[in-house]
């Protein structure tokens, strides 16, 4: 895969510079669950996963095929006297199988390639694409933004939320399918690790033809909106 190179994005100053993706950068599974997944089982930890700490644990669909991936930064340079650097992650994206299990991608087919200390991430559709892309910043250098060229295009959900919750902090959002069938589980987060935070607008990868979306709104109502076939972008008001 090959990447493209792009001017700086302004005014942001401290972007470096940003990549096209064109490969992608992806379970049947909640954040807080797909991240367990990974580190109980065995089957689910790569090597490559292993060899440098993450500060940043994304979990979103970046290629669009309707199950959730792992976006891990890597590294760690200020050890302690007698302790060498960790610096062999160039940032890592684990592609999900829906059931529990990743595989890594090298950094040459998903274009990723950040060489310094990595720290917090975010994931967001900066520029409407109906794909995500992935911001990573750096300890000491220059925050990074790859722009996802490669993915499927999913559906844009935003939630309009309650008064004094705008952004609907705290509300979970699946995509259902005919058949009765639940695609993976989002939730709307006000912190998303390292000094960071994912968009709340979110980008639900397509695993078919989904006809409506449910969502738990804070405060623990549901509602279930149906969608139209090829539609691409939503917005949800709070059931007050």
């Amino acid at each position: 895969m090959t990447i493209a190179r792009r001017p700086p994005i302004k005014p942001a100053s401290r972007v470096q510079r940003t990549s096209r993706v064109t490969g992608v950068y992806a379970a049947c599974l909640s954040w807080g669950k797909a991240v367990s997944e990974f580190l109980r089982a065995g089957r689910s930890r790569p090597a490559i996963a292993q060899i440098a700490p993450a500060f940043y644990a994304g979990v979103a669909d970046f290629n669009g095929d309707g199950k959730e991936d792992i976006f891990l930064s890597q590294n760690f340079f200020p050890t302690e006297i007698g302790t060498p650097r960790y610096d062999a992650g160039v940032g890592l994206l684990l592609l999900g199988n829906g059931k529990g299990g990743f595989s890594p991608m090298s950094s040459r087919a998903s274009g990723i390639a950040v060489f310094g200390d990595q720290r917090g991430a975010a994931f967001a559709d900066f520029n409407r694409d109906g794909r995500l892309d992935l911001a990573i910043s750096q300890n000491g250098a220059a925050t990074k933004l790859y722009q996802n060229v490669g993915a499927k295009k999913g559906l844009i959900v935003q939630l309009a939320g309650p008064p004094g919750n705008p952004n609907a902090v705290g509300a979970q959002m699946r995509l259902h399918y005919p058949g009765n069938r639940l695609g993976p589980a989002r939730e709307i987060q006000a912190g998303s690790g390292y000094w960071s935070v994912n968009s709340p607008v979110q980008v639900m990868g397509l695993d078919g033809d989904a006809d409506s979306v449910w969502v738990r709104w804070p405060g623990g109502k549901e509602t279930i909106e149906p969608i139209q076939r090829g539609q691409t972008k939503v917005r949800l008001i709070h059931p007050n």
